[in-house]
């Protein structure tokens, strides 16, 4: 009878020290945005799966996460609809959309201030590009406070240390927010058109693809200068770094592959063959991890990054109702 309870008691404290114990890599979702057919598929990082697809606006490109409130940002791309889609990460439901700036492609979220920006990068008329803006968005009541001009054709958005790095692909440079202010404190010129980014916490420092030079920008956070270009190959669209093993990866669109940065050398280690036409890529550094989106041929590519080898390729179906496959663009975790 005494081991009875024992075992019993025994049970019930391993049970209360499991639950107690952080969530692991493994209870993790992926959430790509499907621009062909308007929808997000969730994916089961454990199983590496789809589990869910929610469908939003036009186009969606960029995501940003709020692991804070639970919510996840979505901007729709397409220049008739030109919103954000704010979803609800526990019941995967859309609960709102918010109005900005026209063509947006990236959102960058500010948690400790409730406060998201989304860049308007893309109204052509006559030819020429009239987006210049980022919107600012109080995250809480779902509305754009205000603007903040920056260079043309704003492609992507990070924050670093307080302040916000765009790069402006219609008018080849980078753009420096003060987040405190919401003023441009510098720009920065590149060497040809610039698109996606990343920042480096850890070292300080922003990664930028330059597209047409096959190049990635080095610059510097704190000193806010260029510190030259490191080569990787054709096409470079989007860099993801993991701040925590010290490497970069850059997506290299016309070539499916991605190019690995050791980021204490800024040099170029190695690839990786992925998809066909790899956009956007989101790295967990704690699961040892990293996911690819591949435009092309519709599927999600999953790095083990300790060995930089693809372990699954995960294909993205489009919805039954939809005649347009899913053309996979944006990826982030949680």
């Amino acid at each position: 009878m005494k081991f009875k309870s024992l075992k019993r008691m025994s049970v019930s404290i391993i049970s209360a020290l499991l639950a107690a114990l952080p969530v692991s890599a493994a209870a993790k979702n992926i959430y790509v945005s499907n621009s062909g057919n308007n929808t997000v598929s969730v994916i089961d990082a454990a199983k590496n799966e789809v589990i869910n697809t929610i469908r939003v606006g036009a186009w969606p490109a960029g995501i940003g996460i709020d692991a804070a409130s639970g919510k996840a940002y979505v901007v729709n791309s397409n220049d008739g609809d030109n919103t954000v889609s704010v979803i609800d990460l526990k019941s995967n439901s859309v609960e709102g959309s918010i109005k900005v700036g026209d063509g947006p492609m990236a959102i960058a979220i500010d948690s400790a201030a409730g406060t998201g920006y989304a860049v308007a990068t893309e109204h052509v008329v006559d030819g020429k590009n009239l987006s210049h803006t980022v919107s600012v968005i109080d995250l809480k009541s779902k509305k754009v406070t205000g603007t903040i001009d920056v260079g043309v054709g704003p492609f992507d958005i990070k924050m670093l240390n307080g302040k916000l790095f765009t790069s402006n692909s219609g008018d080849m440079s980078i753009s420096v927010i003060n987040a405190a202010d919401q003023k441009v404190a510098a720009t920065l010129k590149t060497a040809d058109t610039p698109l996606g980014l990343d920042v480096d916490k850890s070292k300080n420092k922003v990664y930028v693809a330059i597209h047409g030079k096959g190049s990635v920008m080095v610059i510097d956070g704190e000193k806010l200068e260029d510190k030259g270009l490191i080569k990787v190959g054709n096409s470079a669209w989007y860099v993801a770094v993991d701040s925590a093993n010290s490497r970069a990866y850059v997506a290299r669109g016309e070539e499916d592959t991605v190019s690995i940065i050791d980021t204490a050398a800024d040099k170029v280690i190695g690839e990786i063959k992925v998809g066909k036409s790899p956009r956007q890529i989101a790295v967990d550094s704690e699961s040892k991890r990293a996911y690819v989106a591949n435009h092309g041929d519709v599927s999600l590519s999953v790095i083990d990054t300790a060995t930089n080898q693809v372990i699954q390729t995960i294909k993205l179906a489009p919805l039954t109702d939809s005649s347009y496959s899913g053309n996979a663009w944006g990826v982030a975790v949680n």
